[in-house]
């Protein structure tokens, strides 16, 4: 359910500025919207003016085809036409202009990412009145840098024609990340030509739940399958990047790993009895830390990862992770004494932060579920909160509080505890604050304490 609830979220999130205007069929509604007088109708015949610009003329192709069935047929390009492409520098990069008249239309862009933007607005203007666009001019730029949806094939898996109109849903609500979660207990999906057995073996569970895990038994008694041949993904990469998105992908560590322990049996602690997981919920089958084949394991597995992806960002997931095979396994117990861990969490920021190093080394930068807070986590770790938006405000209060040496008003902290000389802080003031102690309090019992401190 996390999966669902944060794609939901992130395209929430990622709309720009609802500002004041005409009701006009636009979503993320634009910051500025400016009614004119009449209509421009397009048509199979109307001429996509381009200039020499091959990106510009790559996004009037895209433009083209998703209007096609409305207008009637697919538009030419050429270097002028009635619906005029042009980058304007004086505009920010993501930022755009769109301008409708009963003559034509003018979409400007700070950079041709700018330009696809606006033609994501004049399609749904098209698609909304069937070819008729009505006069009106529409200033827009996004708030927020990253703006993205997850999907999910793991538990369900998604073809690669699904996977690219999910890809057209980003683009038209203007969201530049598409955060891909490629394995999971459930089912491993992207090929790995160092390791074929993630996929022949991996990729396919033997039937499904129906209903909850916690109340159901019921199954349905039908094979669930499916994977991403390398070709496959390059594949959508590319239809993703022509569309101004980036693709991240999600390969979870350490635990979320039954599919690649059913695999490969020696990547766990117990080394045998692995399988497919048919069932929701968290398994207590994690990889094993332990063992420094794991870890070479994880690094083949990236390799062939960061070829296949261009993104700054691999998501390393860390969430729902598990202790008790670690607890029992007397290799992780002697990486725990080997590596000076206080505990099984260290063991796992140990497993996060060493990949993380890895990545790092290779010119990436990891983002990790909130759980890789526990324990520990490296300074250069992105944290994407599942659990709540709570914890992640708090983690960024907490930063802004000892950089800029303020202390935060509480409404809820309304009296004061003159046993321990406490007080309650109405108003944010003032003060050198060295520490911060931040209690997050999540659903299904998933609690922590976190301290930040310079």
């Amino acid at each position: 359910m996390k999966r669902l609830f944060f794609s939901l979220c992130a395209v929430g999130l990622s709309c720009a500025a609802f500002g004041a205007g005409p009701e006009v069929n636009i979503v993320p509604k634009p910051l500025s919207v400016t009614p004119g007088a009449g209509t421009f109708t397009v048509t199979a015949s109307t001429v996509i003016g381009v200039g020499k610009n091959a990106e510009l003329r790559r996004s009037a192709r895209i433009f083209a085809g998703e209007v096609a069935p409305v207008v009637g047929g697919v538009m030419k390009t050429a270097a002028e036409g009635d619906v005029r492409l042009a980058v304007d520098g004086s505009l920010e990069a993501e930022a755009y202009t769109l301008a409708v008249t009963p003559s034509g239309v003018e979409v400007r862009g700070g950079t041709p990412q700018g330009v696809f933007h606006g033609l994501q607005s004049l399609r749904q203007l098209v698609i909304d009145g069937e070819g008729v666009v009505p006069a009106v001019t529409v200033s827009d730029k996004p708030y927020f840098a990253h703006r993205g949806g997850m999907l999910d094939p793991c538990r369900h898996f998604w073809t690669v024609d699904e996977v690219k109109e999910y890809i057209d849903i980003l683009a038209i609500h203007k969201l530049n990340k598409f955060h891909w979660h490629l394995t999971d207990d459930q089912g491993w999906r992207i090929e790995i030509k160092k390791y074929p057995e993630l996929t022949r073996v991996g990729s396919v569970r033997g039937e499904t739940l129906i209903g909850h895990h916690h109340t159901s038994s019921e199954y349905d008694k039908t094979p669930h399958g499916g994977y991403y041949t390398q070709k496959q993904i390059r594949e959508i990469v590319k239809y993703a990047a022509d569309r101004y998105i980036t693709v991240i992908p999600e390969i979870e560590l350490p635990g979320h790993a039954v599919a690649a322990l059913t695999s490969y049996p020696w990547l766990g602690c117990k080394g045998e009895g692995y399988e497919v997981r048919r069932r929701w919920g968290i398994s207590k089958e994690v990889f094993c830390p332990g063992k420094e084949t794991t870890f070479e394991f994880l690094q083949n597995v990236f390799a062939e990862v960061l070829e296949l992806f261009p993104s700054e960002f691999i998501h390393i997931g860390g969430d729902e992770c598990p202790k008790d095979s670690w607890k029992q396994c007397p290799l992780c117990q002697e990486r725990i004494r080997t590596e000076g861990l206080k505990d099984e969490f260290e063991l796992q920021s140990y497993t996060v932060r060493r990949m993380e190093k890895w990545l790092r080394e290779h010119g990436r930068k990891i983002i990790g579920w909130d759980e890789i807070l526990e324990g520990g986590v490296s300074p250069t770790a992105t944290v994407m909160s599942w659990r709540g938006a709570a914890g992640g405000i708090e983690a960024v209060l907490s930063a802004l509080a000892i950089g800029h040496g303020l202390r935060y008003g509480n409404p809820g902290f309304a009296e004061p505890i003159p046993e321990l000389g406490l007080r309650p802080v109405a108003e944010t003031e003032s003060a050198a604050v060295n520490s911060v102690l931040s209690n997050s309090f999540g659903f299904g019992g998933n609690c922590s304490s976190l301290i930040f401190a310079k």
